[in-house]
């Protein structure tokens, strides 16, 4: 058997996008940073089932770089750490394994187990227990927010989770503002976001109400628009610029903006919001569903769809207030969210205990959760059954 040591592991499907890819990138550049060897072992899920699911180039491309070792399935593995990333990879199963020995192991949990209707997406305790299997090891999970948080907590004892959350990290000076807001004739209000329809709102006037121009002298841009879905719901995006996902880069995208509008279906849980950070960062005023309230506090507006009309012309109505907020923004979301930081937050990291004590609010409450996972298992085998009849036709 191969033997490789790495000072960090991270395990993961390259064909995750959006913020999941990102904020991996981000910690994988900052590990490699400080000085550490990382080791990286793509793994194939069973999450990804259909055949537009390709793997991140960005992602793909740590491989080429110094200091960053491929580590082949079934390799025994020696690291400090080792990071699983996302729960949906490990809870559909993967095609591989390796046998892996960490002083610390942590699955990042970028995704809520439940769904905005109450469902359960995935079952955590059968996630560490996959996991074990496939890699000889039990992670604690770490929460990339306190809304994913208070989910994981229902499912304590039976889950370790880390003391704090593992946050999405940024370098700062990668998102430099090249304009200030509001400084011509049209303004512009936009987002961006994958093109998914339930990273929109579910009703057509919430819809034009967050992003439509709110009157004379506006404009409406957006990056990732599932245009189809859209417009059969009753939507009219015929007089918005739509840029496809990931067409222009995200912060030559955002700094076309002059404010940062963001609203998702009752259906969706917003398990972090990095887009908003991204945003914030290139100095953008953002306007965002109540929901949010809980990640980002004091940092953004937060109403209903049909205040944000009102919102955007109280903005343009005073640039100078405007800017200066933004730019304070900015300079506590880059303190906050420093890649600088992630070596520190590392070793904190590498000597938490863990806890499976369930202080703090949860989702949902034992019985409810035990009523959920029985739910879920009974989904998932007439899933697999379905499935076995289709292969057997």
């Amino acid at each position: 058997m191969t033997i490789s040591r790495a000072d960090i592991v991270l395990v993961y499907d390259p064909r995750f996008s959006g913020g999941t890819a990102t904020a991996m990138l981000a910690d994988a550049r900052a590990f490699h940073g400080s000085g550490a060897t990382v080791g990286l072992l793509p793994v194939t899920s069973g999450f990804f089932t259909g055949d537009g699911d390709r793997p991140n180039a960005a992602v793909l491309e740590l491989a080429d770089l110094q200091g960053f070792e491929l580590l082949k399935p079934g390799t025994r593995v020696i690291a400090d750490t080792v990071f699983f990333h996302h729960p949906l990879t490990f809870f559909h199963k993967v095609a591989e394994s390796a046998e892996i020995r960490a002083e610390t192991s942590v699955l990042v949990a970028h995704h809520p187990p439940f769904r905005g209707d109450g469902s359960l997406e995935y079952d955590p305790i059968a996630t560490t227990r996959t996991i074990r299997r496939a890699f000889g090891t039990s992670p604690m999970w770490a929460p990339v927010s306190g809304v994913i948080r208070q989910h994981l907590r229902s499912f304590l004892p039976f889950l370790r989770l880390t003391g704090s959350d593992w946050v999405n990290a940024f370098d700062a000076g990668d998102w430099a503002p090249r304009r200030q807001v509001f400084d011509g004739p049209v303004a512009t209000v936009g987002r961006h976001s994958r093109e998914d329809v339930l990273k929109w709102p579910d009703r057509a006037a919430d819809v034009m109400a967050s992003v439509a121009p709110p009157g004379p002298g506006w404009h409406t841009r957006v990056m990732g628009c599932p245009v189809q879905a859209l417009e059969a719901a009753g939507v009219d995006p015929g007089g918005w610029e739509i840029v496809p996902f990931n067409g222009e880069p995200v912060d030559r995208f955002l700094d076309s903006l002059d404010v940062f509008s963001y609203f998702h279906s009752d259906r969706w849980i917003e398990a972090f919001g990095r887009t908003v950070l991204e945003a914030m960062l290139m100095e953008r005023s953002c306007i965002l569903d109540h929901r949010l309230r809980e990640t980002f506090g004091p940092l953004a507006q937060y109403a209903a769809p049909a205040q944000v009309p009102d919102l955007l012309n109280a903005l343009r109505n005073d640039p100078a207030g405007t800017r200066s907020r933004c730019a304070e923004i900015r300079q506590t979301v880059a303190d906050r969210y420093a890649s600088a930081a992630i070596p520190d937050r590392l070793r904190a990291l590498q000597r938490d205990p863990g806890t499976s004590r369930r202080d703090g609010p949860v989702q949902a409450s034992p019985l409810v959760t035990l009523r959920k996972l029985a739910g879920l298992a009974r989904r998932e085998y007439r899933a697999a059954r379905e499935t076995e009849d289709g292969t057997a036709q």
